[in-house]
């Protein structure tokens, strides 16, 4: 299925959809002609009913034409049955192999993805992405193509047979039909599309006002004022029920009087009134009334049976949407010459980037890094410090390729990041971030992430040095005990795994973004004591808003803007009396 991961010419103009089902659109061909035959073969009881009365009609009844007309009826309804049930059996094995090959690739797609593409999007698209907009293509390619067909040829060959039986009974037999679109066209008002479009413009105003009551009650509540915050819900959730039965309510209306067309007993007295006039006539004769009448009383469930294919097919073009979406997402670029650094040390040259613009937006994107140059030498370390959007933790990002620069270089021991292979990169680049995600692992193994054949024992001494050996040891079943299961782990302890995780690994190159931020002062210190001691040799990039962590690192860089506005170590920068001074003299004050 690499048409989906690696959409090009044609296959791009094509809608979502049809590329989403490109692998299974021989499956789903038979399937439809499997389910074609059938109605095709409906008509056969329709004739079997027909030379039964016939059979029937005389004084004299003629046994041996009834059999085998009953016999011809029972071997038709048993092969219409076995011809649809096999395709619907080829249609859900269609199925299962689709989804197994879409999830297959996404997983496939989403591993050459940019890193900064899962922090800028989140866990919660790519978990609906994979699971619910998935299972969401099971309808369509399971039932609705074959159901739909069904709904649609069967009516239409009982309707052929009806004309080649009495054109004037396929008119009666068809007029309940005609009847209802029109009395529901008449008494309908605005169009579908623009109600849906409004329902859905007021189902969204209900969740915000739901987010907002839930996110502000806490601090209505403080100040005795939770009324307010329910009495905005209310007022919201009134004017959508309010526009729904005015948007609702006309449609409704004209579908509950149009679908008295459709009702049994209005489509059998139509029909069978039409079949006395004709056999009054002598145009027809009662074994014909009869067929016709029974086809006519079929073709109602046509319009239930599509509507709710066509229901599928929407969510499910909402779906492959969506997939398609994420399949189209531009992967992080391979070097085809991949080299290898000479050593440790990093270096930013020059370095511009921007976010791309949100979609839909126009204009370029947000820059949030402006020309910065800097060096780290191997074994070295840095600090990144300065207020919060300033860009500090894109500008060590980029040092890991969690996106690529828009200008300079980026470079690890002398070799663009760009042109080192990405397996090599993450092993001599390890990164703690400040929003931690832990996998539902036992804590041995998210700790051995990095080093698979890591012994019990060095599993433990990384554990130790992250200070959170004692905390492990107290879970049900110590480093056995499960993430989310029997291992519950605070903020604080789930950086602390993560920052062990890093240290066994021993990459060369350590990034830590923020990775303190939600232990508490005394916690805090002892990571930095251990990592101190640990990081000799290796290269540390960190970023901090507590300056006092970063006295003893070697350059101390200050961020505003996306540009370096000063630098150098603490006891520089606190003589020069610029930004950094400041940044210090405000949290001594604080701390005090």
């Amino acid at each position: 299925m690499t048409e989906h991961t690696r959409p090009a010419g044609r296959q791009k103009t094509a809608s979502p959809l049809s590329r989403i089902l490109r692998p299974v659109r021989g499956s789903l061909a038979i399937g439809i002609a499997l389910q074609v035959l059938a109605a095709a073969i409906s008509v056969v009881p329709y004739l079997s009913i027909l030379g039964l009365t016939r059979a029937m009609a005389g004084r004299t009844l003629d046994s041996h034409a009834a059999w085998r007309w009953v016999f011809i009826y029972l071997i038709a309804v048993g092969v219409q049955a076995g011809l649809s049930g096999v395709a619907l059996l080829v249609t859900h094995f269609a199925d299962v192999r689709l989804q197994a090959l879409v999830r297959l690739h996404l997983a496939d797609h989403l591993g050459r993805l940019p890193l900064g593409w899962f922090d800028a999007t989140g866990s919660g698209r790519v978990r609906k992405v994979v699971n619910d907009d998935v299972e969401s293509l099971h309808q369509l390619v399971a039932h609705s193509v074959v159901e739909i067909t069904a709904a649609i040829v069967t009516p239409v060959a009982g309707l052929a047979l009806c004309f080649a039986l009495d054109w004037r009974l396929g008119i009666a037999a068809v007029l309940p039909l005609i009847l209802y679109m029109v009395t529901y066209q008449l008494l309908a008002r605005g169009d579908m599309r623009q109600i849906m479009d409004r329902i859905a413009q007021g189902l969204a105003r209900v969740s915000q006002a739901i987010v907002d009551y839930v996110g502000g009650v806490a601090v209505l509540k403080v100040f005795g004022r939770a009324r307010e915050g329910s009495r905005r819900f209310r007022r919201t959730s009134d004017e959508f029920i309010e526009e729904f039965g005015g948007l609702v309510g006309p449609q409704m209306r004209a579908q509950s009087i149009a679908l008295l067309w459709l009702a049994a007993p209005v489509v059998a007295l139509v029909a069978l009134a039409a079949g006395v006039w004709a056999v009054s006539q002598g145009w027809t004769d009662a074994g014909r009334v009869l067929v016709v009448g029974v086809v006519a009383l079929s073709l109602p469930s046509t319009l239930y049976t599509v509507a709710a294919g066509n229901q599928s097919r929407s969510e499910a073009e909402e779906a492959a949407g969506r997939v398609i979406g994420l399949l189209d997402e531009p992967v992080l670029p391979q070097p085809a010459d991949p080299q290898l650094p000479a050593d440790a040390s990093v270096e930013f040259r020059d370095v511009h980037f921007s976010y791309p613009p949100a979609p839909g937006a126009e204009g370029p994107g947000h820059r949030v890094i402006n020309g910065v140059s800097l060096r780290v030498p191997s074994g070295g370390s840095l600090a990144l410090v300065g207020p919060s959007g300033a860009g500090k933790s894109t500008l060590a990002l980029l040092a890991a390729r969690f996106r690529d620069v828009d200008e300079g270089a980026i470079s690890i021991g002398g070799v663009d990041v760009r042109r080192i292979d990405e397996s090599v990169l993450r092993s001599r680049v390890g990164v703690v971030l400040q929003t931690v995600q832990l996998p539902a692992l036992s804590v041995a193994e998210n700790i051995s992430l990095g080093r698979p054949d890591a012994t019990r024992e060095q599993i433990e001494q990384a554990a130790r040095a992250a200070r959170i050996h004692d905390r492990i040891s107290r879970l049900p079943r110590g480093y056995d005990s499960v993430i989310g299961d029997d291992a519950l782990l605070s903020g604080g302890e789930a950086q602390r795994v993560a920052i062990a995780r890093v240290l066994l690994q021993e990459t060369p190159v350590l990034i830590l973004d923020e990775a303190t931020s939600a232990a508490d002062p005394e916690t805090e210190w002892e990571i930095q004591q251990a990592l101190t001691r640990l990081v000799e040799g290796r290269t540390l990039v960190m970023i901090a808003h507590r300056l006092n962590t970063v006295r003893h690192v070697d350059v101390i860089a200050v961020v505003d803007d996306g540009r370096i506005v000063e630098s150098g170590s603490h006891e520089e920068l606190l003589a020069r009396g610029g930004r950094y001074a400041q940044m210090w003299q405000t949290q001594m004050e604080v701390a005090a």
